[in-house]
């Protein structure tokens, strides 16, 4: 009597292509096309709000939001990284202006890439020539507050389609520009209406916030995508 070494998924011949396990532990994937991982939204991971299937250690998955590889490892999703040492666009350099002395908040960034950093200490910041320590001299922050200083600009100048944060209401009625209301921090997308008024708004994104305000004039190097 022959003994069975291995179970395939191939229903026509033990020894046909399929997913194959063998009496060495081993899961064969034979084909020469392509393997198909699970994929899908950051959401929809494995025990994510209304997902029951547990995270487990190995997991491996395509996440249609950050559009990566990732994987469940040491207790966390992390991305897997490819050999190339950059993807584009590489490494980006911004200029912020706009330093009174009194303005903490400086941006918003723009690394061009779908991603922000996701540490200050994976971007390089400079102000005038004088390097700036990560989360000492600087961190970052999606959409500040409209009690921080800094990156404000007039309602009249919004662009239509934009989404904004209020900041300054003034005299402008922004729930004829597409708010919910007229408070202050209020999130919205500028509609075709031509905005009148004085009130500010500030473009949603990520920005810089420093601990303390740059010096008068003088100009802000951001360098973008080291973890890119």
């Amino acid at each position: 009597m022959r003994l069975i070494k291995r179970q395939t998924t191939n229903l026509r011949s033990i020894a046909g292509k399929g997913v194959q396990y063998d009496i060495d532990d081993q899961v064969i994937v034979d084909s020469e096309r392509a393997l198909l991982v699970p994929k899908g939204a950051t959401s929809e991971r494995p025990s994510e709000s209304g997902i029951a299937t547990a995270q487990t250690e190995g997991q491996l998955r395509y996440n249609t939001s950050t559009e990566q590889f990732e994987a469940y490892q040491n207790g966390s999703w992390r991305n897997i990284r490819f050999k190339e040492p950059n993807r584009d666009p590489g490494i980006v350099q911004q200029t912020l202006t706009g330093a009174d002395a009194t303005n903490i908040i400086f941006g918003k960034l723009a690394n061009n890439t779908l991603f922000a950093p996701s540490q200050e200490k994976h971007i390089l910041v400079f102000v005038e020539n004088v390097f700036q320590i990560a989360t000492t001299n600087y961190t970052i922050i999606q959409n500040p507050p409209a009690s921080d200083l800094g990156g404000e600009i007039d309602v009249t100048t919004a662009t239509q389609g934009t989404e904004y944060k209020i900041t300054t209401v003034g005299t402008t009625d922004f729930t004829l520009l597409g708010a919910a209301s007229n408070a202050v921090d209020t999130v919205f997308s500028m509609n075709n209406v031509a905005p009148t008024g004085t009130g500010q708004v500030r473009a949603t994104g990520h920005y810089l916030r420093f601990t303390s305000p740059p010096p008068f004039g003088k100009d802000i190097t951001v360098l973008h995508n080291f973890d890119k």
